[in-house]
């Protein structure tokens, strides 16, 4: 009787018991990875499209100083039409207080397998510690995508022992130790102002040349002909019209101005030969010369027109060979005040 009493007593701890011993299995089989489970998410993991972590390269973990570099190299296995999504790659120049990226490089990695590249993220220590110090670089997220789908990959957390330069706690005067990244450098300015100075001269020396050679400098401007050159060539731009009579008039002028003054005496048709035989340099435009003059006669005293010098052009490329004529010979330096002046009619 007392054994069927406590016979479903017995029966309730063995059942509890049992319940317990099941349950602690079940516990352990959960907090410890089990080798079958891991296997079968690697591969699900390999047999679903998209981006898959094929392996990462750490960098040391000791011996780090401020500036110093850590490269990770994440490889990672992407099937086709996968591609960074916007915004899913880190910046350059991206970071905490801590770290900051300073590269962000990416290889073909078909070594390792056919579609496999690999990422290169180099981290740059930007903290300067005062004593030895672990430092924690955050997890990265890779982000990628295709069509409407998106997939991310993380780089886990690294953990890093950095040192500072100086033990600035052993020393007293650690504040002395503290100096800029760069140091000034004296400025040379000799060598600017002497190339200055050398183009400044260079430039002067054109310009004079220049001048000289359009007779605006020195003697030349007091040559007759090739201020009478220039008479006719601010004519020629200030008149469109070329066969303006009162422009052609005022070119004629300037032609016996020119003769007048390079004698010392007014020059008449009739006393050409004396002008050459005084100016022997003009002597192979004796032809131009009588020309011009009886055109200037038919102009003034309104005779029947000439055919040659009816146009300013002419007279222009007249006098453009007197003012050479002048630059290669002697130049004769008539008592300009004692001249008489020409009369309206120059010639007779």
């Amino acid at each position: 009787m007392n054994a069927h009493r406590y016979a479903p007593r017995a029966h309730g701890v063995a059942h509890g018991l049992a319940r317990t011993l099941l349950a602690l299995l079940a516990a352990c089989a959960f907090s410890v990875p089990g080798s079958a489970a891991q296997g079968d998410g690697d591969n699900a993991g390999a047999g679903a499209e998209g981006v898959r972590l094929h392996d990462i390269a750490w960098p040391r973990s000791f011996g780090y100083r401020i500036g110093d570099t850590l490269p990770i190299r994440v490889t990672l296995e992407i099937d086709d039409g996968w591609v960074p999504d916007r915004d899913g790659l880190p910046e350059v120049g991206q970071g905490d207080r801590q770290f900051e990226l300073r590269r962000l490089d990416v290889a073909d990695a078909r070594q390792r397998c056919a579609r496999c590249r690999t990422y290169t993220l180099e981290w740059q220590l930007m903290k300067s510690v005062r004593a030895p110090q672990t430092l924690q670089r955050a997890p990265t997220t890779l982000r990628f995508r295709k069509d409407n789908q998106v997939q991310a990959v993380t780089v886990p957390a690294f953990a890093i022992n950095a040192a500072p330069l100086l033990n600035w706690q052993a020393r007293k005067d650690w504040i002395n130790s503290v100096h800029p990244g760069y140091r000034a450098q004296n400025f040379d300015v000799n060598a600017p102002l002497l190339r200055a100075a050398g183009w400044t001269l260079t430039a002067a020396a054109l310009l004079l040349a220049g001048l000289w050679a359009a007779g605006r400098l020195g003697g030349q401007r007091a040559r007759p002909f090739a201020r009478a050159w220039r008479e006719v060539r601010a004519l020629r731009r200030a008149h469109d019209e070329q066969a303006d009579g009162d422009a052609l008039a005022l070119a004629f002028r300037a032609l016996h101005r020119g003769c007048n003054e390079t004698v010392g005496r007014t020059v008449f048709a009739v006393g050409l030969p004396d002008f050459l035989r005084d100016a022997p340099e003009f002597g192979d435009l004796a032809d131009e010369l009588a020309a011009a003059f009886a055109a200037s006669r038919s102009m003034f005293y309104g005779l029947p027109p000439s055919a040659r010098f009816a146009r300013i052009d002419d007279l222009y490329a007249l006098l453009g060979a007197l003012r050479n004529r002048e630059r290669l010979h002697a130049r004769r330096t008539p008592t300009s005040g004692n001249a008489p002046a020409p009369a309206t009619a120059a010639v007779r």
